[in-house]
């Protein structure tokens, strides 16, 4: 099973949001941004490295929010989520490998094309980052 990470990363009460690129596995659905953990690698390790590498900004891993087991054709994973902020020194983020970003309302999330295992994973969370998120 590949075990992968997501940041949950949240300003301003909105979480960020991205689009699969297209020519991609699951192009045009939207995921959390992060990535595979390589071997050696933590799980916050590979969490900042993936953001870095996919959006030129840089992080603080707040809490381990939840894990999902999900069975795409062909590939298993265990995505594991992290609740994150952007450093205070950080950039802002750029969508380098994804087609597009957005900020959003946590019941705007709900009714996106998310991928499979980004869907389970937010019914999960859902009702903690609301909670954070709440003015």
């Amino acid at each position: 099973m590949l075990e992968v990470v997501c940041a949950v990363l949240i300003r301003n009460h909105r979480v960020l949001i991205c689009q699969r690129a297209l020519g991609k596995h699951l192009a045009g659905s939207w995921e959390f941004p992060g990535g595979k953990v390589e071997e050696e690698e933590t799980f916050t390790g590979a969490l900042k490295r993936e953001i870095a590498e996919e959006l030129r900004c840089s992080i603080e891993i707040d809490e381990n929010l939840s894990s999902v087991q999900h069975h795409y054709p062909g590939l298993s994973i265990n995505l594991r989520a992290f609740s994150c902020h952007l450093s205070s020194d950080s950039p802002e983020p750029h969508a380098l490998e994804h087609a597009s970003m957005r900020w959003m309302r946590c019941e705007e999330i709900e009714g996106l094309n998310l991928a499979g295992a980004d869907r389970s994973l937010w019914r999960m969370i859902a009702p903690k980052i609301e909670s954070i998120c709440s003015p």
